[in-house]
């Protein structure tokens, strides 16, 4: 089930919330057991016994680490643990020939954190199973994330305290990632996958570029929107879950990108992968070497393609040259020249990333650079709704543009006195917001039902 799907915005949620909020705070567990299994049986029914097999082995895997503390043994369970959960994600991945399990690397990813945690003494093994069955079938972060650490929830879910505040932002956080996936993101998809369903991009230039540039724009909006529901759906329910973006496409560096963008997932590369490797550095590879392995294996998560390994190299490659010392001084050039660099780098990333085959990347690359070699017209009905651009698609790229910035802060920086409104004054504007907010969340509703439901582009991942 996708949270954009009307089975899940006009039955499962308010059903759920009516419930959850009118249970004591004893049967919320209980509830919210219930929520994920029936949320992940909607899509994937085939995979429930498989998700609540994964977590009652992950609980007593956890106990096995902590009762053998301290002794061999227990390594042998973190390990084991860890290669049971990455051969469920290579063998989902190669070998099925079905729909993915809904979430199933996002979950494992989580799992895995958790048997380190227990472990290095971060945490306690979990003793009460329902409370971990609680923190694995959690639905909001089961779809996309954001990848959240037992540590993170674990006295939330001891306690689970709902405050009116937080379910009134909650909802608001909520709308607004609604509004961001529909409105925004499945906009600027109805003029990328045109292009990159073709056999061969044979598009001109301009148009390459605005199709790389709308699929980055595409996928940030419909990943962060997705976030954002899902952190707003954990409001509601009494949580905070880690903040996943903070306006990538701001960034001046690639090292900066990843302290942006799907933070949870770069937090956990640095934390499970990259700082063990730096502890038995090789002296003759040193830390460039680590770092490729950090990204490879990134791309890798993404998917078992060629594309994906490239992508993830792409990215490695250059925060290999931002630890070298030409690279440390070209954080000192004009700041431009650094969003610039920053910029092509991440958009020839996603070109990879979007592209069928390395094939294609390649020779989109010879449209962007301006080759139009072998370039034949193609008919209307292979490339629409290209070449002509629709009203709508043009607004939805403007924004997307306008809210990748981060305009509000540049606007309090400018504007220091505007926080300094009256409670009252206060008061108006957040009903005028809200009442904004009503108008995108009946817009996005119009046009899911005219457009068609549309899932998340990092579902599949």
């Amino acid at each position: 089930m996708d949270f954009n799907s009307p089975v899940f915005l006009f039955l499962f949620l308010p059903v759920f919330m009516i419930v959850y909020y009118l249970s004591p705070l004893r049967i919320k567990i209980f509830v919210g057991i219930a929520g994920g299994v029936l949320f992940y049986s909607f899509g994937n029914p085939d995979y429930v016994y498989l998700i609540l097999g994964l977590a009652l082995l992950a609980y007593g895997i956890g106990q096995g680490i902590e009762v053998f503390r301290g002794r061999a043994v227990s390594l042998f369970f973190v390990w084991g643990g860890i290669l049971i959960n990455i051969s469920l994600i290579i063998g989902f991945k190669l070998w099925n020939d079905g729909p993915y399990p809904l979430g199933l690397s996002f979950v494992t990813f989580q799992v895995i954190s958790y048997f380190i945690e227990v472990y290095s003494k971060k945490i306690e093994a979990e003793k009460n199973l329902l409370f971990f069955l609680f923190y694995i079938l959690l639905f909001p972060k089961i779809p996309v994330g954001p990848i959240t650490r037992y540590s993170d929830l674990r006295d939330q879910i001891r306690s689970i305290n709902i405050e009116p505040q937080d379910v009134a932002n909650g909802i608001r956080r909520f709308i607004h990632g609604f509004a961001k996936k529909v409105l925004i993101a499945d906009t600027l998809g109805k003029v990328v996958s045109p292009v990159f369903n073709l056999t061969s991009p044979d598009v001109p230039p301009q148009i390459a570029w605005l199709v790389i540039v709308s699929f980055a724009l595409q996928l940030y909006f419909d990943f962060s929107g997705y976030c954002d529901m899902a952190l707003g759906l954990g409001q509601m329910m009494g949580f905070k879950f880690v903040e996943n973006f903070n306006f990538p496409y701001v960034s001046r560096s690639i090292s900066d990108f990843w302290r942006r963008w799907h933070i949870s997932l770069s937090n956990w590369f640095r934390d499970i992968v990259f700082y063990p490797l730096e502890r038995r550095r090789l002296k003759f590879l040193g830390q460039p070497f680590n770092i490729m392995i950090v990204f490879l294996l990134t791309g890798l998560w993404h998917g078992l393609t060629l594309n994906f390994v490239i992508w993830g190299g792409v990215h490695g490659l250059a925060l290999v040259f931002e630890s070298t010392p030409l690279g440390r001084r070209f954080r000192n050039t004009w700041m431009p020249i650094q969003h610039i660099y920053a910029l092509l780098i991440i958009l020839a990333g996603w070109v990879f990333f979007r592209s069928p085959t390395p094939h294609f990347a390649f020779v989109f690359f010879r449209r962007l650079m301006g080759d139009t070699r072998g370039l034949e017209p193609l008919p209307f009905d292979v490339t629409s709704p290209l070449p002509f651009i629709e009203p709508t698609y043009l607004l939805a790229l403007f924004a997307a543009v306008l809210l990748s910035l981060p305009v509000r802060d540049w606007f309090k920086k400018l504007m220091p006195g505007i926080s300094a409104i009256k409670l009252s004054a206060g008061v108006y504007r957040q009903v005028a917001s809200d009442l904004i907010m009503m108008i995108f969340l009946l817009a996005s509703i119009a046009v899911m039902a005219d457009s068609g439901f549309v899932p998340a582009i990092y579902g599949n991942f």
